[in-house]
């Protein structure tokens, strides 16, 4: 069984095919390798004739949603003991599943008075550098020569607009106890995963692990 499961969704229109190859080639170069890529295409309209960098399984119908009905595919499938959640235009660094491994492993520091662990090991959050916002500035400034602007999003403490859904890093039974990717709307990472983090607790992992475009 591995240790992570990571669930790539990708649906027309959502990323270019250059993209998806630069995210399933930052799976790819991860140094900690005990996991498994799940990926899925919302719906039947896959081009066959282009190579794709993984087996990737498409859906009988379009959800459009998001993403979202593809996640829940793939928390169902999964066989690794946490699910990492990726956006096929999300890059991971090459120590990024190392770090949040090394956290997962790291024993649990703070007791609440009920004796419960505060930091439990059910989820893991991690920062990204969220890019994106060059061609905002360049088009309110009428700057070209303005440089690619960014934002860290922390995912500490995991609320809605303060984390994206490839921060949140959760164990595969709790997903599966609370029901799957059950919320399909536009911002449900940011809805589940607040809820999630105040049920469970959650570890945050210190240095910037990947980047959102």
């Amino acid at each position: 069984m591995p240790k992570f499961s990571i669930i790539v969704p990708h649906y027309q229109g959502s990323t270019t095919h250059a993209e998806l190859c630069r995210c399933i080639s930052s799976l790819k170069a991860q140094t900690f390798t005990d996991y498994e890529i799940l990926a899925y295409h919302d719906g039947p309209l896959l081009d066959a004739t282009v190579e794709m960098p993984v087996p990737i399984t498409p859906t009988e119908r379009q959800h459009k949603d998001w993403g979202h009905s593809l996640r829940d595919m793939g928390i169902r499938a999964a066989k690794g003991d946490y699910i990492v959640h990726m956006n096929s235009d999300n890059i991971l660094y090459p120590n990024a599943l190392e770090e949040i491994a090394k956290e997962i492993d790291r024993p649990s520091r703070i007791v609440g008075a009920d004796g419960r662990a505060m930091d439990s090991d059910h989820i893991i959050v991690y920062p990204v550098l969220m890019r994106g916002f060059q061609k905002i500035y360049q088009y309110l400034l009428r700057a070209p020569e303005y440089p690619d602007w960014y934002i860290i999003l922390t995912g500490n403490p995991p609320m809605r607009s303060q984390i994206d859904a490839m921060q949140f890093v959760m164990k595969r039974t709790t997903w599966l106890a609370e029901g799957g990717w059950y919320d399909k709307s536009y911002d449900g990472d940011g809805n589940m995963y607040e809820k999630f983090g105040l049920k469970y607790g959650y570890r945050a992992v210190g240095p910037v692990l990947g980047e959102h475009y």
